[in-house]
């Protein structure tokens, strides 16, 4: 069965079952009660499952399908206690984990002015109930990873040097990254927010050879602006 198939099947399953609530809510079939303890969850694990059908597992759907479940447990009482509610943030600071293992290296088919995203891996930057401002006046800068963790990074990169393709790799957890970028570049965002944000708000000037900042930023209950 093609993905396609199984999305329009899925699709029109969770259509008929918010139908069915919804008719359920305004009395239109009362004499057809069929209704369980969590029903709602189904409308995160569904979506989430045909997500994982589709393209396969990611960080998103399976932070989300976990949660769901996890909730239907609780709300069924198998995990009492709120016991559901209290794994939910271990088990999604575990998927997050694992994703920084497992994650891999993005591959540039499109070769830019200085090949293909060569460079440096980058410096590391903590964060940690805390705050931390790097400053890279004048410095050639080729990458960096950011670690927000209960705390703030702001990455001030406008006056730095950027001659080649970089990458910045944030993750941003129960706080909040800043980035900000030098006009003369160009900026490719990857975003992956959950529960939280991922604001790009940088207006770039530069032209049509200019060296290009990929961002991949990972916020869970934080925040990351990029400006």
């Amino acid at each position: 069965m093609k993905k396609s198939t199984v999305s329009i099947i899925l699709g029109i399953l969770v259509i008929a079952l918010g139908v069915f609530f919804g008719g359920q809510a305004l009395g239109f079939w009362e004499q057809y009660k069929v209704s369980f303890d969590g029903w709602w969850t189904l409308f995160i694990i569904v979506p989430c499952v045909i997500s994982i059908i589709n393209s396969g597992f990611n960080l998103f759907n399976t932070i989300g399908a976990g949660i769901g479940v996890l909730l239907l447990l609780a709300a069924q009482d198998v995990l009492r206690d709120g016991l559901g509610y209290k794994l939910m943030l271990p088990y999604a600071v575990v998927i997050f984990g694992l994703s920084l293992l497992f994650r891999k290296p993005i591959r540039f088919r499109k070769e830019s002015n200085n090949g293909v995203f060569a460079g440096s891996n980058g410096e590391n930057y903590f964060a940690v109930f805390g705050g931390n401002t790097p400053q890279f006046n004048g410095v050639d800068f080729r990458g960096a990873n950011s670690y927000a963790i209960f705390g703030g990074i702001d990455l001030i990169l406008s006056n730095a040097v950027i001659k080649r393709d970089c990458i910045i790799n944030s993750y941003t957890v129960f706080g909040g990254t800043d980035i900000v970028l030098p006009k003369y570049v160009k900026a490719v965002v990857d975003s992956t927010p959950i529960l939280g944000g991922v604001e790009n708000s940088f207006t770039s000037e530069a032209g049509e050879n200019a060296p290009t900042v990929l961002i991949r930023a990972m916020s869970i209950f934080g925040g990351t602006n990029i400006k």
